[in-house]
């Protein structure tokens, strides 16, 4: 419905992976945050020393993340299902991943 009313009057709308850590990031600094209980409602960043409300610094990072999203026309973030493992001819102990994207919705490349 969202989607519907935000077309209707002319205004982008963009769905952010659901894997996303909005909150499990600080919007100031971008560090990860300690595991949290969803009863804490605020909490002093150990990288800012600032006090966030939980929901805000989410939202705030929410939005930093389409605005990033628009800007470079795609995700850089692999969806899961869509890493797979580097393929040199040789076997390795450790796997890296390559990140295989899809088209951007927002490429204006034809073909």
């Amino acid at each position: 419905m969202l989607k519907y009313k935000a077309e209707m009057v002319g205004k982008v709308y963009l769905e952010i992976g659901r894997f996303f850590a909005s909150t499990h990031l600080c919007f100031h600094t971008l560090k990860p945050l300690p595991k949290m209980d969803l009863s804490v409602r605020e909490f002093d960043c150990p990288h800012c020393k600032e006090r966030h409300d939980r929901d805000i610094n989410a939202a705030k990072n929410l939005k930093n993340e389409g605005l990033r999203v628009l800007a470079l026309g795609t995700s850089v973030i692999a969806p899961e299902g869509y890493v797979r493992p580097k393929q040199y001819g040789r076997k390795s102990t450790t796997v890296a991943a390559v990140v295989v994207e899809r088209r951007s919705p927002h490429s204006t490349r034809f073909g």
